[in-house]
């Protein structure tokens, strides 16, 4: 099916009229060839999308692609299972395309999988799932983007984490061999998926603080020992030219205090089966902020605020065994003394000092509160 690049409303009607005479997935792949002539075509001008172009191109993704409306604008039944696997498929062979320019790609995907629509956050749970597994590293990149651009720790962000630990990590307890390359494969959807998946477990706004499953620590731990630089991808990867024209990078957001937080609240809330790992991933972070000192020195890296949080962590453990809450407070003054030592803590790093006086009375962490009090 081939027509010119659509600007007005006839052009848009005779479209869909052609359209509705496909089969699917037929109407699916022409649609996004539709989509895609439109980002072509605004981006080889130097401008953005004209909100009638916009506002058309949704609603091929709404009727043609995700089909949730008929012409008249119903709503339809939801695909089937079989229809499902067939648009997943043509999704990943159509953002996989060498032809297809990362900018493009990425401005499709976000109009596909806005961060409002449930139902579509739930397919591309699936989408990710399956790309994950044949290594579709165009997907997952353009995932990287979308959940940066959202927010990591958004609940868009986190709820597509749940989805993917369900997938790769309980269902199949003893795991995907692709998940092992994965941060060689897609560096920075690793690292968004980190930060994001450090949400969902000893969250603060649960009452019962639940730790990881054992595979998800142990994917994890062997991800950070094994590629010091994966936690600082999203501080060093330049968002900007794989934008939209007129997008604005959001800021990026590292999985360190995330992860040191596992690490502290380990002793309390692990079993004696995972201390080995936690404390592998424990220095392996230690390691990481070393290793990339220079990159990490002076900037945006771990907030004083993150770090600040443990404490009230750490205090709702207050019935439990004394010596496992030293045990505790040496791990978290071991990352806040290197945290503060390769100049990577942003925010209020006094206010985060004197919280952090508030723990039960510790001597690693009085030394290092002392040794950094006047640096600060």
């Amino acid at each position: 099916m081939m027509y010119e690049v659509p600007s007005n409303s006839s052009a848009f009607t005779e479209i869909k009229h052609s359209l509705r005479k496909l089969d699917f997935p037929s109407c699916v792949k022409e649609s996004l060839k539709t989509i895609e002539k439109l980002c072509l075509s605004s981006h080889g001008l130097g401008r953005t999308q004209s909100i009638k172009q916009t506002d058309f191109a949704m609603e091929l993704i709404t009727e043609f692609v995700f089909c949730e409306v008929d012409r008249r604008g119903f709503k339809k039944r939801k695909l089937s299972a079989i229809q499902e696997l067939l648009l997943l498929e043509v999704l990943c062979d159509y953002l996989s395309h060498p032809n297809i320019n990362e900018v493009w790609r990425n401005s499709i995907f976000m109009s596909l999988f806005p961060s409002s629509h449930g139902e579509r956050s739930r397919l591309l749970v699936k989408l990710v799932s399956l790309s994950i597994s044949i290594n579709n590293s165009s997907v997952l990149n353009a995932t990287a983007v979308l959940i940066q651009q959202v927010g990591c720790t958004s609940k868009f962000s986190i709820q597509l984490a749940q989805g993917l630990v369900n997938d790769h990590f309980i269902l199949m307890p003893k795991g995907n061999g692709s998940l092992q390359d994965l941060p060689i494969i897609a560096p920075l959807f690793t690292a968004n998926f980190l930060t994001a998946v450090t949400e969902m477990y000893y969250s603060s706004d649960r009452s019962i603080l639940t730790p990881p499953p054992s595979r998800l620590l142990e994917v994890i731990t062997q991800w950070v020992g094994e590629n010091p630089s994966l936690c600082i991808t999203a501080l060093i990867v330049n968002l900007q030219p794989a934008l939209p024209l007129g997008g604005i990078p959001m800021p990026a957001v590292t999985p360190y205090a995330g992860l040191f937080k596992w690490c502290v609240l380990s002793p309390l809330y692990g079993s004696d089966e995972t201390a080995s790992l936690y404390s592998q991933l424990h220095l392996s972070l230690l390691n990481s902020l070393l290793e990339n000192e220079k990159t990490v020195s002076g900037n945006n890296v771990i907030s004083a605020q993150s770090l600040s949080s443990i404490v009230a962590l750490i205090y709702k453990s207050n019935g439990k065994d004394r010596t496992k809450q030293q045990d505790s407070i040496n791990i978290f003054a071991q990352a806040v003394h290197m945290a503060l030592y390769t100049r990577c803590v942003y925010g209020n790093k006094q206010d985060m000092l004197v919280q952090l006086e508030t723990l039960s009375s510790n001597q690693l962490m009085s030394v290092v509160i002392n040794e950094h009090r006047a640096s600060i």
